[in-house]
């Protein structure tokens, strides 16, 4: 079949509809958050709680939601959104195509009065999501301000599990990371893939590929990203998940989040004019 592509709503937000010949996905304005990609057959790689709040400038829980400029709590200023306003805010898009039978949407936020009040500089932020067999993302910062300015992004994969009990992840064993279940001790992963017993909130210091393996569900993703230097590792567990009004309380047992970004000392600096570009690459692999 020729891949297409629609704009329509899916509960009250704007979406992008796509089809090709190995999968669908659906793509929201707001915040340029991918919501589900589902391989013809299969099952979808990744999870939305069934009580995701859909409603405009609120942050939807589940897909991929961009975190930008800063992740988690702002780090001087409490009462600024978590996880920064690129993920409530409206994205224009600014082209759909398909090329060989994959179909790839680039979605923009420009600066303007409205983040300004949150981040002064000027930029423009370009998520460009490919969908074919596989899933891509690029997100590209650009500054066009006449003064350097740092950033810290990630890509908030909420990626499905049949069992987070018997899931696992391979790649980020001897790895320094910050604990921040722990109060943000800094700790180093042992030799064993890393398996979520209880709430984990780690951010490694990492820069190569992940691997997801869900044995409970019969498969495995693979995350390659370049331009990062960060994977975030985040399930909350029963206690947390009980605190958060929009996931039900057995939704921790359906997803680990596995995020790539540059957060904290591997936050990025731009120059005036200068761009950056991370990508990640999520591929199904052998179980």
């Amino acid at each position: 079949m020729a891949a297409t592509w629609r704009t329509g709503t899916r509960n009250g937000l704007e979406v992008v509809e796509i089809e090709t010949a190995a999968s669908t996905a659906a793509i929201a304005l707001q915040g340029a958050q991918v919501l589900s990609f589902t391989p013809r057959g299969g099952r979808d790689w990744l999870w939305v709680s069934e009580r995701a709040r859909w409603a405009p400038g609120v942050a939807l829980r589940g897909g991929i939601p961009v975190c930008f400029p800063w992740f988690g709590p702002h780090p001087t200023e409490r009462g600024f959104p978590a996880h920064g306003f690129a993920r409530t805010r409206g994205w224009r898009l600014a082209s759909v195509d398909g090329v060989e039978g994959h179909v790839r949407a680039e979605l923009v936020l420009t600066a303007d009065d409205a983040t300004r009040a949150f981040f002064p500089a000027a930029f423009e932020a370009r998520l460009t999501v490919t969908v074919g067999d596989e899933l891509s993302l690029a997100f590209e910062v650009a500054n066009s301000d006449p003064a350097p300015f740092a950033y810290e992004v990630a890509l908030h994969s909420y990626l499905a599990v049949a069992d987070v009990e018997t899931a696992a992840i391979d790649g980020l064993q001897g790895r320094a990371f910050v604990d921040k279940v722990a109060g943000g001790a800094e700790r180093r992963e042992g030799d064993a893939p890393v398996r979520i017993a209880g709430e984990v909130d780690r951010v490694y210091d990492n820069d190569g590929a992940v691997t997801l393996r869900d044995p409970a569900g019969a498969r495995s993703l693979r995350l390659e990203a370049q331009g990062a230097g960060s994977t975030v590792v985040w399930n909350p567990a029963p206690a947390k998940t009980a605190t958060l009004s929009d996931m039900s309380p057995d939704g921790y047992r359906h997803f680990v989040c596995v995020e790539s970004g540059a957060i904290g000392a591997r936050r990025v600096t731009l120059a005036p004019g200068a761009r950056h570009r991370l990508s990640v690459r999520y591929r199904a692999v052998a179980t």
